[in-house]
């Protein structure tokens, strides 16, 4: 008898909210955003509780996602941004996610928000692995500097082409390249989709729709609510789009944010992280604690919930081991493990631990302890000098009000070895200046490659 033929490499789909809060969907709680895709994607999949990402901001956590390693290595410790002198960019030495599958015979994809680094200063996404690029390079669309910056109608990059008005707004303008993607790609291959969206960072604008679909509430919390449906609308498109293509089966999506939701100062910002305390910029729960959501039918158990201490560093080991790719060099990732196998076993990780460092002023919001490390229920934060410290049980108060330091000493001297161990590995040298940068008028920006 001929032997069964070989199923073929899954494809990835993994799909990178921008700020959205741990409480934003219905199948994470939420009782008035309507997320009907979302909620029947987690229905699909392993749905993980107790999800972190390695930092409360934007380019330190996608660093760590791209590379499966903590974004220290290489020097990054904030949100990258034209606006000051300190950049953080990840260098071209970096091996990525979709350079160890583009050499494993995947056509690689990157459509949204990179803010990686601006070339020329920094790599192109070409040169991290990327076949394809179409999105924008700063932490915001159209524009990394704050004054230039819109959601509606946004100005995106295609290769390595001039920057090019979109109509429409920019979630929808990202979701359309994805599926133009989708329908490329499909049946010629393994492919590998990484859609990074902007939404629901600032900054938001009001959508057609909002006020009939939150007829009750303020003008901000629709224009949130309704960017929030508007992506729970995008992900529902690709997802019958890879039906119709036939590959649903064969494809590993995974849903996650880079960090908590944003402060409610700026305007039309009003993600939820309840019952955690904190937001982004902070290292308490609702900074760092995202949703996740992972469906490979016949590999992931569908209605699963997962209470594993998962984080970003284990996206990279979890798609290669769906997608069977080898890196052409030994790996030195930082504890990442395969959440399909962990999700299989119904492990928990409580043994494994994880640090968190965010040493930069936390905008609009009071500052949490600049550096953590979490182990099974504990989590202990410290200042920079180990002086000041604090220990919190998470199973028994979510909300990281209780201080326990001075009641459970053992723990907390075990935790505070782990962490100033951690800290030898990547020294706490002091960052540099930051100064502020005086922002170009329209007319200088036309004159550079890009407009970040």
């Amino acid at each position: 008898m001929a032997a069964a033929a070989q199923a073929p490499p899954a494809n990835v789909v993994l799909i990178l909210c921008d700020d959205l809060g741990y409480a934003d969907l219905g199948c994470y709680g939420n009782r008035t955003i309507q997320t009907p895709n979302l909620d029947r994607l987690a229905a699909e999949s392993t749905r993980f509780t107790d999800f972190h990402t390695t930092s409360p901001v934007c380019t330190p956590s996608r660093t760590a996602l791209i590379t499966g390693q903590y974004q220290q290595r290489f020097g990054i410790h904030h949100a990258d941004g034209p606006e000051t002198t300190r950049r953080y960019m990840l260098p071209e030495s970096a091996i990525t996610l979709a350079e160890v599958l583009h050499d494993n015979g995947y056509y690689t994809a990157h459509v949204g928000k990179w803010h990686l680094g601006e070339p020329p200063k920094a790599p192109h996404p070409f040169d991290q692995g990327f076949d394809h690029f179409f999105g924008h390079f700063g932490g915001r669309p159209s524009s990394g500097w704050i004054r230039y910056a819109r959601s509606m109608n946004p100005e995106m990059v295609r290769g390595k082409e001039r920057p090019v008005v979109h109509q429409g707004h920019v979630t929808e303008v990202q979701a359309k390249e994805a599926l133009d993607v989708i329908d490329a790609r499909a049946g010629r291959g393994p492919f590998f989709l990484n859609l990074w969206l902007n939404a629901p960072h600032e900054p938001l604008s009001p959508l057609d729709n909002q006020a009939k679909t939150y007829p009750h509430w303020s003008k901000e919390e629709q224009t949130y609510f309704q960017t929030v449906t508007d992506i729970d609308h995008a992900v529902g498109q690709i997802l019958t789009k890879l039906e119709e293509k036939g590959i649903a089966s064969n494809t590993l999506v995974i849903f996650t944010s880079d960090n908590g939701p944003e402060a409610h100062s700026f305007a039309y910002s009003r993600g939820a992280a309840f019952p955690l305390r904190g937001m982004k910029t902070q290292l308490w729960e609702g900074g760092i604690r995202v949703p996740f959501l992972m469906r490979l039918p016949a590999r992931v158990s569908a209605g699963r919930v997962s209470h594993a201490v998962a984080s970003m560093l284990d996206v990279f080991p979890t798609v290669l081991a769906a997608t069977g790719a080898k890196p052409k060099t030994k790996l030195d990732l930082d504890g990442g493990v395969d959440l399909i196998a962990t999700a299989t076993r119904g492990a928990k990780l409580e043994n494994r631990t994880l640090f968190f460092e965010f040493r930069s002023q936390q905008r609009g919001v009071a500052s949490s302890l600049p550096i953590a490390v979490r182990k099974g229920r504990w989590k202990l934060f410290a200042n920079e000098s180990f002086e000041k410290i604090e220990l919190y049980d998470l199973d028994a108060d979510i909300g990281e009000s209780r201080n326990v330091a001075a009641q459970q000493p053992a723990v907390r001297d075990a935790l505070l070895t782990e962490l100033k161990g951690w800290r030898k590995r990547f020294p706490l040298t002091p960052l540099p200046p930051a100064q502020r940068v005086e922002t170009p008028s329209l007319e200088e920006l036309a004159k550079r490659p890009y407009h970040d």
